[in-house]
């Protein structure tokens, strides 16, 4: 029999509530995602917005520092060719500019105009960027992200950082701070950066505690009163004995006898109160009797005993044939050397004018002066500081060959820190003039006098690919248009009768550059 049992519908019901439940719970759950979701998105697209104007502020501060790169090297190309003027000014016996006085003058007003031309082409690069203002740059073709100036300003501060952007004196001027508005885009969502570029501007243009030397005499110099080969009779230990403990400065010439050092010599002469830069030692062994040191052997027999050798003033003749370090001849400070002959180290010659073990360039800033006629070095020469380095060439009979000096390198010549480079052009070999006009460096103010007879014949800096590089050629090579101002612009002088005038060299800028961004 089949029984049937009424429920009324009951199950019905619940099955019907429980679905009505489910689904008002998941719709719940779907519009809180799709909440979150877009909310994700607006963070997102706000989020491009202010890396799109980060985008912008990197792209428009690189660019800023770039072009302030090239103002730097205006306007030291700018001050060079004002020095031309007054170094002409001076070499005709202008009334104008025949008293130091007037040359000082001269200078005040020549760091005035660079200055006040500095601060103009800074803030025409300002109003470049202000005349951008609006135009959008999409950094990645398709995307609906971009970046655009709003604004730019810029104000003159003082040292104190005081807005002084109303006066007249642009000499008070010590920094420009630039206000750069940048703005970013997503989507249509648009965010704002400000970007502070904060430029130190030099306190000056001119380069005074360096000068170059310009002789306005006749030209008295000759090579051979550089390379005099007559030696004197008296040692040092001989003419020592006859000097007073207080002297006359004059220049006391000698000779180093069979085993005298000059570390010797120099400890007999302080002893009686004498200067050693008016001694004048010529010497036909240099290893022997001046590079003194213990040195070290590096396993191959060759010692490097001339490292670190303090002159401290001293003149030093060496003979013709002495060639020199047979390895090392670094940090060589305090000379005056001159070689009647090549000088030749079997590894580098570095750090001359620097103290070993310290970090300073030059033993407190001391020039000084090393003449040869030919070099040779089988690695680097790198480093050199406060160091005036001459070469000359051989004397050859008239009518003979002049071009056959050497100058000789392994892999890095460079001339740093307020250096100077001496060559006779008419007297190297060419194809070692060629090699250093595509590999001499030169830094901080340093620079190349060359002199030849050839008024047609010059020395230029080249570019890797062989061109003339104009502006580094213009910055760092110098001409002198007669032996003696040749010489004097290494701080030779053979003739005391001679009239030296000091003119400053232009400073390669160097300006502090401080970024801030705001959010």
């Amino acid at each position: 029999m089949i029984k049937l049992k009424n429920q009324q519908g009951y199950a019905l019901l619940v099955v019907l509530l429980m679905v009505v439940l489910f689904l008002g719970i998941s719709a719940t759950f779907m519009a809180g995602s799709l909440s979150n979701a877009k909310q994700e998105k607006i963070i997102d697209t706000s989020n491009q917005a202010v890396a799109s104007a980060e985008m912008g502020v990197k792209y428009f501060s690189s660019d800023f520092q770039r072009e302030i790169d090239l103002i730097k090297l205006d306007i030291a190309k700018e001050t060079q060719a004002l020095i031309n003027l007054l170094t002409a000014c001076i070499e005709a016996g202008n009334s104008t500019c025949d008293e130091q006085d007037e040359i000082t003058e001269e200078q005040e007003d020549i760091e005035e105009k660079m200055k006040d031309l500095y601060i103009t082409k800074v803030y025409a690069k300002v109003s470049t960027l202000t005349g951008m203002a609006g135009n959008e740059i999409i950094p990645f073709y398709g995307d609906d992200v971009k970046y655009s100036i709003k604004s730019a300003t810029a104000i003159k501060l003082n040292q104190s950082e005081e807005d002084i952007s109303g006066s007249t004196l642009d000499k008070e001027v010590k920094f420009i701070r630039v206000n750069l508005e940048m703005e970013g885009v997503s989507e249509g969502v648009r965010k704002t950066l400000k970007a502070l570029f904060t430029l130190e501007v030099p306190g000056s243009f001119l380069n005074a505690g360096e000068p170059i030397v310009i002789q306005t005499s006749d030209d008295t110099a000759t090579y051979k009163d550089i390379f005099n080969s007559i030696v004197p009779s008296k040692t040092c230990a001989q003419l020592l004995g006859e000097l007073p403990s207080v002297g006359a400065e004059v220049l006391k010439e000698c000779k180093l006898g069979p085993g005298e050092t000059l570390a010797d010599i120099l400890t007999k002469i302080k002893a009686k109160n004498l200067d050693p830069k008016d001694f004048k030692i010529y010497t036909d062994d240099f290893l022997a009797n001046v590079c003194t040191g213990k040195g070290n052997d590096n396993g191959n027999g060759n010692s490097d005993k001339c490292n670190g050798v303090n002159f401290e003033g001293i003149t030093i003749v060496v003979s013709e044939g002495d060639a020199g370090a047979s390895n090392n001849m670094n940090n060589l400070i305090n000379a005056n050397l001159i070689i009647n002959g090549g000088l030749s180290t079997g590894n580098n010659l570095n750090n001359m004018g620097k103290k070993a073990n310290t970090g300073n360039p030059g033993e407190n800033g001391v020039r000084q002066t090393v003449i040869l006629k030919e070099l040779n070095v089988t690695n680097n020469i790198q480093n050199m500081n406060y160091t005036n380095l001459l070469i000359l060439g051989f004397e050859v009979p008239e009518g003979a060959k002049e071009d056959i000096a050497n100058v000789k390198w392994g892999q890095n010549f460079d001339v740093d820190n307020y250096s100077r480079l001496c060559v006779d052009i008419d007297k190297i070999i060419p194809s070692d003039l060629s090699r250093m006009e595509k590999e001499l460096k030169f830094t901080n103010s340093s620079y190349l006098v060359f002199f030849s007879r050839n008024a047609d014949k010059k020395f230029v800096l080249r570019n890797s690919d062989g061109s003339v590089d104009d502006a580094r050629t213009e910055l760092h090579v110098k001409r002198g248009k007669t032996y003696t101002e040749f010489l004097g612009a290494c701080d030779v002088s053979v003739d005391n009768t001679i009239k030296e005038t000091e003119i400053s060299v232009p400073m390669i800028l160097d300006p502090g550059f401080d970024l801030e961004v705001e959010y």
